[in-house]
């Protein structure tokens, strides 16, 4: 009989202890560092932007950001508006993304802010441990104020 036990009670130990658990960052502190980026008053700059997913090749290559008046105005060079795909985001959309994501639970959110701007500059979400491949990450560097 307690053979049994210790075996049950190891087993759903083991069950439970490997299954992934919510890593939500505060709302608070996303506010907070919402709030640092816009006091800095920054409305063109520029940007590396990398994401991690499991998608096309071409769509997880470096990107060169331009932002202009808070609006994207190009990705490598291109003008925003000749792109094929028109999702990439300004430092205040990916605020807003972050904010949606969390309403969602994920199951696993990373966030990382800029120490001194605020914006994020590392972004990665598992929504659902039950669904594949749906896994995104952003990542953010060479951050620089354009005049």
């Amino acid at each position: 009989m307690k053979h049994q036990f210790l075996f049950f009670s190891l087993f759903f130990l083991l069950l439970f202890s490997c299954s992934k658990r919510a890593e939500v960052i505060p709302i608070n502190e996303v506010y907070k560092q919402e709030q640092k980026w816009k006091k800095q008053g920054i409305t063109d700059y520029s940007f590396i932007l990398q994401i991690s997913c499991f998608c096309n090749v071409d769509y997880t290559l470096p990107k060169s950001i331009v932002v202009k008046n808070n609006q994207i105005k190009s990705v490598n060079s291109i003008a925003y508006g000749d792109l094929e795909y028109e999702n990439y985001m300004t430092f205040d959309a990916f605020f807003d993304y972050i904010k949606d994501r969390q309403i969602e639970n994920p199951v696993i959110e990373r966030l990382k802010f800029d120490s001194l701007y605020g914006f994020p500059n590392y972004i990665y979400y598992d929504i659902n441990e039950m669904i594949a491949d749906e896994e995104i990450g952003y990542t953010i560097t060479n951050f620089i104020i354009n005049k």
